[in-house]
């Protein structure tokens, strides 16, 4: 023990007893803490939606600016489903076409290329990626460019940066070039006709094409000439049909190496069946007649009296005579007969034998072509040239 100052003894060896004291600034430091952190915590939670929704919408104007976004809109709006005519007013593209094919034909010529097929699209080359090729099933069938109308402006924080905006600037079609032509060699009085357009003078090439042998002919006869017709800048072969001139089609052949269609003047087989033996008769007696073994009589009833021909033969009788003493004629033949429409005409050949004792035979050979008409209901000679 110890003594105090008044006398007092102090137990527990004289120390002091300690004691706990509240310190107002310590308790104020701390509700001043949680005061400020609750407001921190209230404020970010009310801060929480709106800065989501901040964000939210940052994002979405973002991607939406993204220049390849919307290139894909773009594209999206004009070629997914593709509005032919819509893309044509926009562009300011048209078809070529050429009749008989018409800007319908061309339409949908290029309409097969987009409808029912995948689109696609791509960067064309050293472009900036301003423009694009357009692909149906991978094949290019128009090319779009899009332009810089204005800057979209972002500040996030300290942070500021822009995106350009794009719009369509333009459309380019590309049609397919029509390059198909079609020629068609027809006699100069037929006509010709591609897709049921008759080919008129327009479209004729060459003309006055011989393929005869004939020098002349009379009335109601002509020369067997042609001419070409020529159809050019089709996308398709077109169909081609002739008629004659009783409005009657004819067939026609095709030769592919040449791309072209042609018609002939056909030979009647009806004719040859029919007239055959009569023009064979006619001029066999002809020529004996002009070797002197008999009359005019014998000839006369096959030639028209009224023509130039019937006088000629029965004022120059014996002109050709060769001395003999008989005669034979064969290889008699008669061909290429041919329809006028009221005169006939075909070529008869034989061979007329003249025999003469103690000499070698005299061949004579004819080849004639004889044109006939209508004499009091039978068919007369009325023109012949000698070949």
């Amino acid at each position: 023990m110890s003594r105090t100052d008044n006398g007092k003894v102090r137990k527990n060896g004289g120390k002091k007893k300690k004691t706990f004291r509240i310190r107002w600034t310590t308790v104020l430091f701390y509700v001043a803490l949680c005061v400020i952190i609750a407001v921190g915590m209230i404020t970010v939670i009310s801060l929480q939606k709106p800065v989501e929704k901040f964000l939210r919408n940052f994002e979405q104007s973002y991607e939406t600016y993204k220049p390849k976004n919307q290139i894909q809109r773009i594209f999206d709006e004009y070629f997914t489903e593709p509005d032919i005519e819509e893309l044509i007013a926009l562009s300011g593209c048209t078809p070529e076409y050429n009749a008989p094919e018409t800007y319908e034909d061309a339409m949908e010529k290029y309409a097969a290329k987009l409808k029912g097929k995948t689109m696609s699209y791509g960067y064309l080359a050293g472009m900036d990626q301003k423009v694009l090729n357009v692909k149906a099933d991978g094949a290019v069938v128009a090319r779009f460019s899009v332009k810089e109308v204005e800057t979209k402006e972002y500040n996030v924080l300290t942070f500021k940066f822009s995106q350009p905006v794009y719009e369509l600037d333009k459309i380019e079609l590309f049609f397919e070039k029509p390059v198909q032509t079609a020629n068609v060699l027809l006699p100069e009085r037929y006509k010709a006709y591609a897709n049921g357009m008759l080919l008129n003078d327009d479209y004729t090439t060459s003309s006055g094409i011989k393929d005869d042998n004939r020098e002349s002919v009379p009335d109601g006869a002509y020369l067997f000439t042609y001419k070409v017709c020529t159809v050019t800048g089709l996308y398709d072969k077109p169909e081609i049909t002739v008629k004659d001139e009783d409005g009657k089609d004819v067939l026609l052949s095709y030769d592919e190496e040449k791309n072209l269609y042609s018609y002939k003047y056909g030979y009647s087989e009806e004719l040859k069946e029919r007239y055959s033996d009569f023009v064979i008769e006619a001029m066999t007696h002809y020529a004996v007649y002009m070797q002197a073994d008999k009359p005019f009589s014998y000839a006369k009833p096959y030639f028209d009296p009224d023509s130039q021909l019937y006088e000629d033969i029965y004022k120059n009788p014996d002109s050709f005579v060769w001395e003999h003493d008989g005669y034979v004629v064969e290889n008699q033949e008669a061909s290429e007969f041919f329809d006028y429409g009221g005169v006939i005409s075909c070529r008869v050949t034989f061979d007329h034998i003249l025999k003469k004792n103690g000499k070698e035979d005299y061949i004579d050979r004819n080849d004639h072509t004889v044109y006939m008409h209508m004499v009091d209901g039978e068919y007369k000679i009325f023109y012949m040239e000698s070949h």
